[in-house]
C-alpha cells in the first residue's frame, strides 16, 4: 500500500466525488481517504489516499521517481487534481 497526495482542492468537491473518480482510473483497491485542511486557506483541503496499486500499474513508478500526475476529472473545467506521493508516509513517529 503506498499513499498519494493532491495537495490542493477546494473543499466543495466530496470524499466521495475523489473516491468515484479514483475508482474510474481503475489504479487499485482505495482503503481510505484522508481529507486535511489547510491551515492559510480555508476554501481548500489537501487529500491523502492510501491505496493499494494494480501490479501491472505503471503509476508507482511514475509517482516513486519524484513524478507527479495531473488527473482532469471534469472535462468542462480547466481545473485538474495534481497527484504525488505522500511526503508523510515517509516520517517517523
Amino acid at each position: 500500500m503506498i499513499q498519494l497526495c493532491i495537495p490542493r482542492i477546494d473543499t466543495t468537491i466530496s470524499k466521495d466525488y475523489i473516491f468515484k473518480t479514483l475508482c474510474k482510473l481503475k489504479w487499485g483497491r482505495i482503503v481510505k481517504i484522508i481529507e486535511i485542511p489547510l491551515r492559510d486557506d480555508n476554501s481548500f483541503k489537501r487529500i491523502l489516499i492510501n491505496i493499494n496499486l494494480n501490479e501491472s500499474n505503471d503509476i508507482r513508478n511514475t509517482l516513486t521517481d519524484g513524478k507527479y500526475i495531473n488527473i482532469v476529472h471534469d472535462p468542462i473545467s480547466p481545473w485538474f487534481w495534481r497527484v504525488t506521493m505522500s511526503k508523510s508516509h515517509d516520517k517517523k513517529p
